[in-house]
């Protein structure tokens, strides 16, 4: 096994939510990203005991790193399950994204402080066997790509990534080096039909459309936010394009507001202000929480995507061009039953060399 690389899904594979990839690198044994997920209300978290059931370990506590590309909650909140089972796993991600995993986490976040080392972009860590290094993955702040140089192969980890910049953070930077593996978050691999124009995308649109017109009317609007994240990206889109409109923000959401604005990332303007009491005129209230019954406020879905969509995720890896592409986090099209999907644009394209994997949970590949 000494120069073996085995890939194997433990959630988050043709899937979103629960992203958690085992990745196994001769005899040291790495998890990148470790997230849960959410179906019908009910919290799953990765299968980490399946990997018990193949050759690769005997005990949980043989994976020695962890890496977390990112702070949405499905790819770091099931850090705490993961970590009772192994309490020694050394923990990497960049300073922001610790900063919002502990408002995500809140109070379990205490219990995993000790296992989190933090890292910079174009930092190395010398291991052994290997070095691992990271890179701006953009698609929200202090997300990061991993890349991991193992006897003679570069193996890259994009996590979510995008390739435009958005109102918080840049465009995606990749390595100078030629990618041999390419471990790829491809949300929108499959999804021949979907196009978003970076900060017009179309649901961002239709968000600020709903809040205006709302507001012509004099309602009050409740904006609800699944991701902390995008309520911090909704608050300087709302600022930007609805400069009169008063947000009031709810304590999760301002707890993260804060912590930017700490590392000098402005977000509010002079018409932002905490939600102590609902407000009297029509406004923006911005919250994590589900809305009132019966309300008789707006109510808008503040969810919106800040993915590459098919044809820049196509761009994207034949820019990169590497042998493998594994694709993860990308669910089928349930729209359109398109044949068209990223293997079939690039099969066909001469310049290509890579060859693909669409792995399923708990599949094991030797890459």
């Amino acid at each position: 096994m000494s120069d073996k690389i085995i890939f194997m899904p433990l959630g988050g594979a043709q899937e979103v939510g629960a992203s958690c990839y085992f990745l196994k690198l001769g005899e040291d044994n790495f998890l990148l990203d470790c997230g849960c997920g959410l179906t019908q209300g009910i919290r799953f978290a990765p299968q980490f005991n399946s990997l018990l059931a193949t050759p690769y370990l005997q005990d949980l506590h043989q994976i020695s790193h962890v890496f977390i590309s990112h702070a949405h909650i499905d790819h770091c909140a099931a850090l705490p399950d993961f970590l009772q089972l192994n309490e020694r796993a050394a923990v990497y991600m960049t300073d922001l994204t610790q900063e919002i995993l502990s408002a995500q986490l809140e109070e379990s976040f205490d219990r995993i402080r000790q296992n989190i080392s933090t890292v910079t972009f174009l930092q190395k860590i010398p291991l052994p066997t290997l070095e691992v290094s990271f890179y701006q993955a953009g698609h929200i702040p202090g997300a990061m790509m991993t890349l991991i140089k193992f006897r003679g192969k570069n193996i890259l980890y994009t996590g979510d990534y995008s390739t435009f910049p958005t109102q918080l953070v840049g465009a995606a930077m990749l390595p100078e080096e030629p990618i041999d593996i390419l471990i790829l978050c491809g949300l929108h691999a499959r999804h021949p039909f979907y196009r978003s124009f970076g900060e017009s995308d179309a649901a961002l649109k239709r968000i600020l459309h709903r809040i205006y017109h709302a507001l012509r009317r004099h309602k009050m609007v409740y904006c609800q936010v699944t991701q902390i994240s995008k309520g911090v990206e909704l608050i300087k889109l709302i600022n930007k394009f609805l400069p009169n409109a008063e947000i009031f923000i709810d304590e999760r959401v301002m707890r993260i507001v804060r912590r930017f604005e700490n590392l000098q990332i402005p977000i509010m303007n002079e018409r932002d202000r905490p939600l102590i009491f609902f407000p009297r005129k029509p406004a923006v209230i911005l919250s994590t929480a589900p809305p009132f019954a019966n309300s008789n406020m707006e109510i808008v879905n503040g969810d919106f995507s800040l993915h590459d969509d098919f044809a820049a995720t196509v761009n994207f890896v034949r820019r990169v061009n590497p042998k493998v592409c594994v694709v993860v986090h990308s669910p089928p099209d349930q729209r359109f039953h398109a044949s068209t999907t990223l293997e079939q644009i690039l099969i066909n394209d001469p310049d290509s060399r890579t060859s693909f994997v669409f792995p399923e949970t708990c599949e094991s590949f030797e890459l």
